[in-house]
């Protein structure tokens, strides 16, 4: 198997999400009731030879403002998202000298609103969805599951995935089905010399909650799971890591990020 000689997956964050204090039972379902805590919503820059890959969309900053979600939807009453124009991902990538309408390909784990929100300037490049996923998105039926396709860009062709999928040659890049969160999620895994790291979307929150069939996939592969809501996304304190070395080094953060770091991983 060829596999390229340096990669480097930038983890940056595009605001946080904040859910309620009780974690069961009719209550949370009423205004109020926020938690102290909040998550980051995580999205990762893949810089690779054959082109700039990003891994989910993040959210918009239209999500923290009142009409953008549907909260007539009980599920979307659970979360409230914090974030401004300059968390948004085309933003990030313009403060780290990438123009939006560069990168190649949008890998997206789901379609949830924290994984979609930030598409619109990308909508130029791949973007790459499980066929599973789009079907169960669109539409009424789509908005009846908790999904937002009334603000899909009008202008974005999704390529729709079944199963795996070598986006480059010799399987650097590799899309692998991981349903559970939904039917239709998928991860990507990038590998690079002496390991690598699979990008895992919604797939747990922690790499300590992760399924062990996945567990035990990354360690045989080398690779270490980096997640959406982790807040140790890569400040190189994944206690699950493979026993490949990681170079961690943060980059410019956000007003509002937890974790904007950068993994590089060098011959």
């Amino acid at each position: 198997m060829t596999i390229v000689t340096a990669a480097r997956v930038r983890c940056l964050t595009s605001g946080v999400v904040r859910g309620k204090r009780a974690q069961s039972g009719p209550r949370r379902y009423l205004p109020g009731g926020w938690a102290k805590d909040t998550l980051p919503v995580n999205f990762f820059l893949i810089e690779h030879e054959s082109g700039l890959c990003l891994f989910d969309a993040g959210q918009s900053a239209r999500a923290a403002r009142p009409g953008y979600i549907s909260r007539w939807h009980p599920y979307l009453r659970l979360a409230r998202f914090e974030l401004t124009a300059d968390d948004e991902p085309a933003a990030q990538l313009r403060a780290l000298g990438h123009d939006p309408a560069d990168v190649r390909w949008v890998v997206l784990s789901h379609l949830h609103t924290d994984h979609v929100g930030g598409l619109e300037p990308f909508a130029g490049a791949e973007i790459l969805v499980a066929r599973s996923e789009w079907e169960r998105f669109r539409g009424l039926k789509g908005r009846l599951r908790g999904y937002l396709p009334q603000h899909w860009p009008a202008d974005a062709e999704p390529r729709l995935v079944e199963g795996t999928l070598d986006l480059t040659e010799g399987g650097s890049l590799s899309i692998v089905p991981l349903p559970g969160h939904t039917r239709g999620h998928m991860g990507l895994v990038v590998r690079a010399e002496g390991g690598g790291w699979l990008l895992a979307g919604d797939a747990a929150h922690t790499p300590a909650e992760l399924e062990a069939t996945i567990v035990g996939f990354c360690r045989r592969e080398g690779l270490v799971p980096l997640l959406t809501h982790d807040p140790l996304a890569g400040t190189g304190q994944d206690s699950t890591r493979s026993t490949s070395s990681v170079v961690s080094s943060p980059g410019t953060p956000s007003r509002r990020a937890r974790t904007n770091g950068a993994l590089s991983r060098t011959p």
